[in-house]
């Protein structure tokens, strides 16, 4: 039964948002139940919302952040080249990129005399970077090699035969040399 002063009332339009807002309610409880249905489809909705927050969060950043390298990257190139270090090069000594070990001492004379037999003794000695001489080895057809005697005789003369190392950059290195003994001379080839 309705009461005459009910009806007496002006009939009340709802706000125009009202009827949003209750779309908008009803529209996330919908998703809201369809997110928990299954596992699946809570974790497509996980990854849907890690991107989108991604987007949101990058996108605002990623062009400032852009030019602000390039800008760095340009200031830094322009600025750059008066921080060289300007050194005095009227002081600096020529060198070459790199030199030979070189023959400094040797006992060769004394100690290692080439018999009539052998006209020649050729032998490969590797130099570290003090000048001295950590091994050796006979190239192929020297018939001396199998000279016990003369054999002994040259590591001792090597062991007290001094070189100037060879260089790179005018630092000492290791290094290898030929030296060839003959009745008068001997020659050091690098």
């Amino acid at each position: 039964m309705k009461t005459p002063e009910l009806q007496s009332l002006p009939r009340l339009a709802p706000p125009a948002e009202l009827q949003t807002c209750l779309r908008v309610m009803a529209s996330r409880e919908a998703q809201r139940r369809r997110r928990v249905a299954s596992l699946r489809a809570y974790f497509g909705y996980l990854t849907e919302e890690a991107g989108l927050l991604f987007n949101n969060l990058a996108r605002p950043y990623a062009v400032p952040c852009a030019g602000g390298l390039l800008s760095t990257i340009v200031l830094f190139s322009l600025v750059a080249p008066s921080f060289a270090v300007n050194r005095n090069i009227m002081n600096d000594v020529p060198t070459t990129i790199s030199t030979q070990a070189t023959l400094e001492f040797s006992l060769t004379s004394l100690v290692l005399p080439v018999s009539d037999q052998f006209d020649e003794i050729m032998v490969d000695v590797e130099i570290d970077e003090a000048g001295r001489v950590v091994g050796y080895s006979v190239p192929r057809g020297q018939a001396w090699a199998g000279n016990k005697a003369l054999r002994l005789s040259l590591e001792n003369t090597l062991l007290y035969t001094k070189f100037t190392p060879a260089t790179i950059f005018g630092q000492p290195v290791t290094g290898k040399t030929r030296i060839t003994i003959r009745r008068n001379s001997v020659d050091v080839q690098g």
